[in-house]
């Protein structure tokens, strides 16, 4: 069990556990799909042609070097991300969220609910919260360039889950 608190719980994280039970090296799965995610946690790299679109965010103490990191070490450019779309509020999902909204001016797509529930947290983001973006809404498209992606509503894990299909 990792020294973190649960997903959803709104207290103030503990210290990271090592790096070790938590790294994995970053890969292309294939086409225009890459992994930049964690040996626990997934997030995902969609290349398009004007920029990539995120999914997911893991923690806020290893988006930097899963994500950012990872991404470099693929020959992405994390400044082109333009789009990063939140599965859900969990920690595990959302914790790089503000990362990549502060840094590179990424674009954050998340379910109303789960907006929410980020708003009204007290203690789950020592670094801060992202700032209420693009509310995701059932059917909806992001489209980046060449590449589209349509969120799906899935409530249930929260409140706001929403999950993407592409084509």
């Amino acid at each position: 069990m990792l020294p973190q608190t649960a997903p959803g719980a709104d207290e103030a994280p503990r210290p990271p556990p090592e790096r070790a039970t938590w790294y994995t090296d970053p890969g292309k799965v294939f086409d225009n799909l890459y992994f930049v995610g964690t040996k626990i946690h997934s997030a995902w790299a969609l290349t398009t042609s004007e920029g990539i679109i995120l999914i997911d965010t893991v923690y806020d103490y290893n988006s930097e070097e899963a994500i950012v990191e990872g991404m470099k070490k693929l020959g992405l450019d994390p400044a082109t991300v333009k789009y990063v779309i939140i599965s859900h509020a969990h920690g595990d999902h959302v914790g790089g969220a503000k990362l990549m909204q502060d840094r590179f001016k990424s674009r954050i797509v998340m379910g109303g609910p789960d907006w929410e529930l980020i708003e009204g947290s007290v203690n789950r983001f020592p670094n801060g919260k992202p700032k209420r973006d693009i509310v995701a809404t059932d059917g909806q498209k992001i489209t980046l360039g060449d590449t589209s992606v349509t969120l799906v509503a899935t409530p249930g894990h929260t409140e706001g889950t929403c999950r993407c299909s592409s084509r």
